[in-house]
Order: C-alpha cells, then structure tokens, then sequence
C-alpha cells in the first residue's frame, strides 16, 4: 500500500503530503478524465512563450528496447511520408500534458516528480498492436490498465493541487498511447502507413511502469530531465 508519511518533504524542503492516496496498482479513484474521443483537432494554436518561460510535460518513459523500436518506426514514416513531428520526443505516455512554465520553477516541478515517485507501486502494462486518432495520428496502442489509470488521476490530482497557477490550455480525455506520427501526417496515408505496421512490426510488448519523468522543450526537441 501507498505509505503517505514518506517522502512527504522533497529534496529542496517543499511539503508535497498526498495524503494517502490508494493502492495505484487498483481501485476505483474517481475524478480523472475517462476515456473519450481525442479532440486534437480542436486544441488551439499556442502563443510563443514570454520570455523565462519553458514547456513541459510529465510522462512515463518506455525502455530503451522499445524507444528503439518506435524511434525505427518514426524514422520510416519520416522516410515515406516526411513526418518529422513525432521524432521530436522520446516514446512515452504522457500522464501530465504539456505546460508552460517559468524557468525559476524548474527545480520546484523536479522536486515535486522525485516526491510522487516515492509512492509509485510498480506495475505493468502491455503495449498491443496500433491505433490512431482519426488521420493525424497514429500510435502504438496500449492496453486497458485501471493501475495506469489510476496513475493518471493521482498525478493530475496532485499536480493541480501543488501547482494551481499553472493553466492548460486544454486537456483532452486521457487515452494512453505511445505516438508514431503526429499532425504532419499526409492526407490518406494514415491507413497506409497503418497497415504496413500491422503488416511487417506486430508490436506486442510488456514493460514495468515505476516513475514519472518531467520532459522540458529545449530548442524544438523535447528532452528528459
């Protein structure tokens, strides 16, 4: 079980008590986003950050192997179709969606990751054959996990709480999936590219989920800290 009296200082004196939050490998948890239809299509266009502003988002990881594998797989897609937006970051799934915020917070949002992983209950989750999200992306799919799930909620739950200044521009329904190719997509080559995949690199993979990430935009290309 979850035990919420450790962990509560983090490493640079800030109090981030959860409160004893469940068991993350079960149970119910409320809140959260559900599954939903991605409204990627609807989210506005991004102003350019002021300056001493960065973006972030935080995420859980996928292992070298599987990196590997995806990376492969954005590469082709780079090759046969010219996207390049995905290759922009390393395989994940993104738990916290992207954020601006100042610079001088960084070592704050760090603080606030290393704290929550401390009450992190491994567990595992399959990856499983591809999906997308209408023709803009396509993605390794990812099983139903209500661990996963529960991830989810408490992160956001936790985040928001710590962090209430901080606004997302929109948050779409929380639909775990590790991204191929995004938005840069040619029109009718969804499928395509789809089929080859399904074709010639069946994906099914497990892997052990232990931590967050917090991921920093540096110079167009997304960076784990």
């Amino acid at each position: 079980m979850y035990n919420s009296n450790r962990g509560n200082q983090g490493r640079g004196g800030n109090n981030f008590n959860r409160g004893g939050r469940p068991d993350r490998r079960g149970g119910n948890g409320g809140g959260g986003y559900g599954r939903g239809r991605y409204q990627q299509d609807q989210r506005p266009r991004r102003n350019a950050l002021p300056e001493g502003f960065s973006l972030y988002y935080m995420a859980v990881m996928c292992p070298g192997e599987i990196n590997d594998r995806v990376t492969d797989m954005k590469n082709w897609m780079k090759d046969q179709y010219g996207c390049v937006a995905a290759s922009k970051s390393p395989a994940h799934l993104t738990i916290v969606p992207p954020f601006r915020a100042e610079d001088e917070m960084e070592a704050t949002l760090l603080d606030f990751v290393s704290t929550f992983n401390i009450g992190v209950l491994p567990f595992e989750i399959r990856l499983n054959g591809y999906g997308n999200f209408d023709s803009r992306v396509l993605f390794v799919n990812v099983d139903d996990s209500q661990a996963l799930m529960q991830l989810e909620q408490d992160a956001m739950a936790d985040f928001q709480q710590h962090f209430p200044s901080i606004i997302f521009g929109m948050k779409p329904p929380f639909h775990p999936h590790v991204t191929i190719a995004t938005r840069d997509i040619p029109e009718g080559k969804l499928s395509e590219a789809k089929a080859h995949f399904e074709a010639t690199q069946p994906f099914d993979d497990v892997f052990s989920v232990k931590e967050l990430r917090l991921v920093k935009l540096v110079n167009g290309t997304w960076e784990v800290l």
